[in-house]
């Protein structure tokens, strides 16, 4: 059935024009006796939403539905749980989610892995290593500085594991810390230079601290270490993992993810998997590297795949906020001499990318946190849409962290688009390096939304947890767990807001929010059920609500049945 069938059918069932609605074949599902919140400006709540063949065919009250039930109509009884269109995160990094103690795991050093102090950190690296042959490489992810007392060094990783090359990745993702056995396999030696928009820190003495900043990470790529690795995972293995991770977000009331800056070969990943039945769909972001790549195969037949688009590019033009690395114009809070890292990618490169890419007719979406580094990507989007004018380019921002009056304005002029961090309730304490004076211009997300600019929810997975109402929680509160302290409070959002960036927000960031984000007729059967509404409990509980399901094209894919998770997928 067309859209505009579906449209005219249910006029007649939202008209009250029972009789006409009754010789309609019947819905494929109806979900009544709900709190439903549509984010639709033209009808915002409902109670009943009815579906068939994966879309929306009438959104209304509950008695409305009668005349579309049938004999195969699965009709399930929401009893005043709340129903949201679903969640879509707009920038994120999946991964496969593989047994943390295997040879082929990564650790999990994150607060959320068990990582609280320098204790807990020191005893992870320890198990792991007693389950490995010496020589087998150890990498672990998610380390938070302001929770184990500092950025460990290679001496203090030395001393605890001496017999694995060990690379230690921060919760950033943009610095590390290894151990002299990684620095070895790596070839690195006290004549190698710091690359361009890296650095390998040394002490006074000119030694390597075994902390490593930005692209100097990429000198540790080649390291494998001796036997099973987490840098050379069977296929098998990876896709299995791959499913996992999706299962979790389909747990989280998720239904589309960006994944921002990626491979061809990842590309691929995601081919295989959604012709397996992945029913996440995936908004691909490849990497500028192969920007090539993305011009010359986006249109060609085998990338044409229900539930995978390819229409943008990510680009690196800035560095780390709660790293310490993004680029400022002033100084650092902690440091009167330190701005930041300039990154690698210079203003004209990027002009260079960002104009040949709106000549292509892509997207692109520009990574850049610091004050400095975002006034950069705004003067390489303005010259872009003088050179290269097109009407609805919806070019992005990815975090645009640490911004002021004039960027918010700029961002507005050019219709530029933010995709906000929403993680000061996981990494608020890491503010504290930016000064007090700054925290009301961090994460702006009040700001933009009252200045007319478009943002998109998302977690920045694995930088933040993608549990999206853990998200929304820190959207609404901006407080974080670990000290207590609200950073920002003038750029709080309410609850509604907060949802609306994580369904039509993330939505129009994608160029879909004529086909999701919202529960409203014609549009994909996507939905999240919660237990409550988010608006409706004290902030602080945001986050404990349960999801109760999770819709994909009208199927539960994910149900919390007798309070044990069920997946169909």
């Amino acid at each position: 059935m067309t859209v505009k069938a579906w449209l005219a059918a249910a006029m007649l069932v939202a008209g009250g024009e029972m009789g006409a609605a009754a010789q309609l074949s019947p819905a494929d599902l109806l979900i009544i006796n709900a709190r439903i919140k549509t984010m639709d400006a033209a009808a915002p709540t409902a109670e009943a939403v009815a579906v068939r063949a994966g879309r929306i065919i009438a959104v209304g009250s509950t008695a409305s539905m009668a005349a579309l039930q049938g004999p195969a109509t699965r009709t399930v009884d929401a009893n005043g749980h709340t129903l949201l269109p679903g969640f879509i995160d707009s920038h994120m990094h999946p991964r496969p989610a593989i047994d943390e103690m295997s040879p082929y795991g990564t650790l999990n050093m994150a607060a959320e892995g068990g990582a609280r102090s320098r204790a807990d950190f020191t005893a992870k690296l320890k198990a792991k290593a007693s389950r490995l042959p010496a020589g087998s490489l150890i990498i672990g992810h998610g380390y938070g500085d302001d929770l184990i007392d500092g950025h460990p060094t290679r001496a203090e990783l030395d001393a605890v594991v001496p017999d694995h090359p060990v690379i230690i990745v921060h919760s950033s993702g943009h610095r590390m810390v290894a151990n002299s056995a990684a620095f070895a396999e790596a070839g690195i030696s006290a004549t190698t230079r710091d690359p361009v928009g890296g650095q390998l820190e040394r002490d006074a003495q000119g030694g390597f601290t075994g902390r490593v900043l930005e692209t100097a990470q990429s000198l540790f790529a080649g390291v494998r270490g001796t036997g099973p690795s987490p840098r050379a995972i069977p296929a098998a293995v990876e896709e299995a993992g791959f499913m996992q991770e999706f299962r979790s977000f389909l747990s989280y009331g998720i239904t589309g993810v960006g994944d921002a800056g990626i491979s061809p070969g990842k590309a691929a990943l995601y081919r295989r998997l959604l012709a397996q039945g992945l029913p996440v769909s995936i908004f691909a972001m490849l990497s500028v590297d192969h920007l090539d790549w993305l011009l010359a195969n986006r249109d060609k037949p085998e990338w044409q795949v229900p539930g995978l688009t390819m229409r943008t590019v990510k680009i690196y033009a800035g560095n780390s906020l709660s790293g310490h690395t993004a680029l400022l114009y002033g100084p650092y809070a902690d440091d009167p001499r330190y701005f930041g890292l300039e990154p690698k990618i210079q203003p004209a490169v990027l002009q260079g990318l960002v104009r040949k890419a709106q000549a292509g007719g892509l997207q692109v979406a520009t990574h850049a946190n610091g004050d400095k580094e975002i006034d950069r990507v705004l003067e390489a989007y303005a010259l872009a849409a003088r050179d290269v004018p097109r009407p609805d380019a919806r070019l992005r921002i990815e975090h645009a962290s640490i911004t002021n009056p004039a960027i918010i304005a700029r961002a507005k002029a050019l219709n530029v688009c933010f995709a906000p961090h929403s993680y000061i309730l996981n990494h608020g304490a890491k503010l504290d390096a930016y000064g007090t004076q700054r925290f009301d211009w961090i994460e702006p997300n009040r700001h933009a939304l009252d200045a007319g600019v478009c943002i998109g929810g998302n977690s920045d997975h694995p930088v933040s947890p993608p549990v999206v109402l853990e998200r929304i929680q820190s959207l609404v509160t901006r407080k974080a767990s670990g000290n207590g302290r609200v950073y920002g409070a003038s750029q709080r959002l309410t609850a509604d807001e907060a949802l609306r960036a994580f369904t039509m927000g993330s939505a129009y960031l994608q160029f879909e929010e004529a086909e999701r984000g919202s529960i409203t007729i014609g549009k994909r059967a996507d939905f999240v059920l919660l237990a409550a509404d988010p608006a409706a409990v004290s902030p602080e509980d945001i986050s404990q609500i349960s999801v109760l399901a999770t819709y994909l094209a009208g199927k539960a894919m994910y149900e919390l049945v007798d309070g044990k998770p069920r997946f169909a997928w």
